[in-house]
């Protein structure tokens, strides 16, 4: 809480929403996908270094959507294996 980015409350208020959600999503993002064991910690830093900053390219060939990363990442395979866990899951319907 020492770097909010305003003296504002309300600013501030509306930061911190946004990072909790933030942090929330990462932390799904990983238990979906996958990534650790359901009943153990998630951290969200890890996540977002492995699996999050992904050095690939979108690339649209013929109208469909690839993305193209480099064969010798360390994390391909686990990046793979998580993005068809989370593509499997249905959509809500409502």
């Amino acid at each position: 809480m020492e770097h909010v980015p305003s003296g504002e409350f309300s600013a501030n208020a509306a930061w911190l929403c946004c990072a909790v959600l933030a942090h929330d999503l990462v932390r799904w993002a990983a238990l979906l996908g996958g990534v650790v064991q359901a009943g153990t910690g998630v951290v969200a830093r890890t996540v977002r270094t492995e699996l999050l900053a992904v050095p690939a390219r979108l690339v649209n060939r013929s109208g469909a959507r690839t993305l193209r990363m480099p064969e010798c990442w360390p994390w391909k395979d686990a990046f793979d294996r998580a993005l068809r866990k989370l593509r499997a899951i249905p959509a809500a319907s409502g």
